[in-house]
């Protein structure tokens, strides 16, 4: 009797310890498309590790530098590299974040053991062979992850309530946008009929040079057009130097003087634009982050639905309202999230 009672007690004790058990030692490899001080790569990483706070868990990663280094070549140097980093940390999940990192790390672990989650993904997954058509909401395999979906149409509505609430009619909205691989992604998206907004869209040429991207805004100016400013992560100089994209921000705040819609919280906190409604890197790390939590629970990769966050963000600049002369509606007011003011 005593021997069946310290089997059973030793047999609770040990369903009890199993979750931590399994929890403990655990590892995750993120891998990063762009460079260790881009914003967007940092704060995805602050939203992963919010979402995993409390478990046991050993972080691996590595950094593709894509955004700066465009060639084929050394996104595939990069690759081989990535993958000796992987088999030797061997991890449990693999995190590739953003279109780079998953079409190339990502798609070399489909329809293998090693679960992968992505987020940031720009295109879609049956573009990057990550899933069959028509499969997403049960992708069936080892690979989900968290889609990058801008409220483009939303914006360009809030753009155009704010200007009609001001008797400014506005009909034309022009797209100034680095050469980035991104950029390339949105371009297509806003060009499928799918995306129409109120506004007639101008596509400008892809940016490559600051000094470009200076004469794009000059002419906005001129035209009397609203801008929609995307990345402006690889403009280079007359050198052929990359400029920090902070100072082409800053650079916009000071001499943009048609209101503009922008997608990146930190461009409309500088007061590159008037307002947005923004899709956070912290936010898609944060929902891939649950993915990857799911999954180290033991739920298969291929029953989570491949997905984007419910709502972006609604985000408005009240500094660069009063220097445009613009009031901005009680209503609009009271429904932002975020809502920044340089004389706070």
């Amino acid at each position: 009797m005593a021997n069946k009672f310290y089997i059973r007690m030793l047999c609770l004790v040990l369903l009890i310890l199993m979750p931590a058990m399994a929890a403990a030692g655990q590892r995750v490899f993120i891998v990063y498309s762009y460079h260790p001080d881009y914003f967007w790569q940092q704060d995805e990483e602050q939203g992963i590790k919010k979402a995993l706070s409390g478990m046991e868990i050993t972080f691996g990663s590595y950094f593709l530098d894509s955004k700066k280094h465009q060639a084929q070549e050394w996104l595939d140097q990069q690759v081989k590299i990535c993958l000796e980093k992987i088999k030797l940390f061997q991890p449990d999940v693999i995190i590739t974040c953003d279109d780079n990192a998953t079409k190339t790390i990502g798609r070399t672990f489909f329809k293998q053991k090693m679960p992968v989650v992505f987020l940031g993904l720009n295109d879609e997954p049956e573009a990057y062979g990550l899933v069959e058509p028509g499969r997403c909401q049960h992708p069936g395999e080892n690979i989900t992850g968290v889609l990058e979906r801008h409220y483009y149409r939303d914006a360009a509505v809030l753009l155009q309530t704010i200007l009609l609430a001001n008797s400014l009619k506005v009909k034309k909205l022009d797209i100034i946008t680095d050469d980035s691989c991104t950029s390339t992604i949105l371009l297509k998206f806003l060009r499928d009929e799918s995306c129409k907004t109120p506004w007639e869209l101008v596509f400008l040429p892809q940016a490559k040079s600051f000094s470009q991207y200076k004469e794009q805004i000059m002419g906005v100016n001129q035209s009397g057009h609203a801008a929609f400013i995307y990345n402006l992560e690889t403009l280079k100089d007359d050198a052929g130097h990359y400029i920090p994209d902070m100072d082409v921000v800053v650079w916009t705040s000071k001499h943009l003087a048609m209101p503009a819609v922008a997608f990146h919280g930190c461009y409309l906190e500088k007061g590159a634009a008037l307002c947005g409604v923004v899709v956070s890197g912290r936010t898609q790390g944060y929902y891939a982050g649950l993915k990857v939590k799911q999954i180290l629970g033991g739920v298969s990769a291929g029953e989570i639905p491949m997905d984007r966050p419910p709502k972006g963000t609604v985000v408005l600049n009240v500094s660069v309202a009063q220097r445009l002369g613009i009031k901005i509606p009680l209503e609009i007011l009271l429904g932002a999230d975020i809502i920044y003011d340089a004389e706070k």
